[in-house]
């Protein structure tokens, strides 16, 4: 390799780091009340230091930025805090329009497993798979092409609580916390939109949360 191809080489790599480092890329974290939201929100901003959660998230806060590093790759990505009762699932709607969200995670726990009676991650679940799925935006306004996302990540959290609770050695996207959103997928894959299974503890592991945003940013 000569000196000058080698230099550019460098050169080209310093670029790309810069425009990754400003460039932030839009992500959209959705899902129910009390889901680790807030607490993944702490992790992508902080790596590992995760204050006690004491409040409620209330409507939308201003979007920041993070930026992450893993092994040799980095991403800044920018996401914004959002409660999760159904009185401000309007406000995902309005988030995912207003930034042009690139990638959403649609959070879950283990609340469906412990208790079948309950629903909450399921209507969320249905109620943003709808709005996505449609043509049109809310106030009637057809949706363009590069407003629907590249990707939508189902992301089981808080793992290390409710892993040894249920016996399963096979693979992980079949994992039986997954079935009741499986139509939700589909529905999705037909609209073209790639869907990405994943698990993960948003408090104590911040290498899984690192890995799962930047499996999604390189796949999709």
């Amino acid at each position: 390799m000569s000196l000058m191809t080698g230099f550019a080489i460098l050169m080209g790599e310093l670029v790309l780091g810069t425009y990754k480092k400003l460039h932030a890329i839009n992500f959209g974290v959705y899902g129910s009340t009390m889901v680790g939201k807030t607490t993944m929100q702490h992790q992508l901003r902080t790596r590992g230091e995760v204050p006690q959660i004491k409040h409620r998230t209330v409507g939308r806060e201003r979007a920041t930025r993070k930026y992450l590093k893993l092994d040799e790759s980095a991403y800044t990505i920018r996401s914004a805090d959002i409660g999760g009762e159904a009185i401000y699932w309007k406000e995902w709607v309005k988030d995912m329009k207003l930034r042009k969200v690139k990638y959403i995670i649609f959070m879950i726990d283990h609340r469906h497993m412990e208790n079948k009676s309950n629903l909450d991650h399921q209507v969320a679940w249905k109620y943003l798979v709808d709005t996505i799925c449609s043509d049109i935006w809310p106030n009637g306004k057809k949706k363009k092409a590069k407003e629907y996302p590249l990707a939508i990540g189902l992301w089981a959290n808080k793992y290390d609580i409710w892993k040894d609770k249920y016996e399963y050695d096979g693979k992980i996207e079949r994992h039986p916390i997954f079935e009741p959103f499986k139509y939700g997928m589909q529905q999705l894959n037909d609209k073209g939109i790639p869907t990405h299974k994943y698990i993960m503890s948003a408090k104590s592991e911040p290498e899984m949360v690192y890995r799962g945003v930047f499996t999604m940013i390189k796949n999709y």
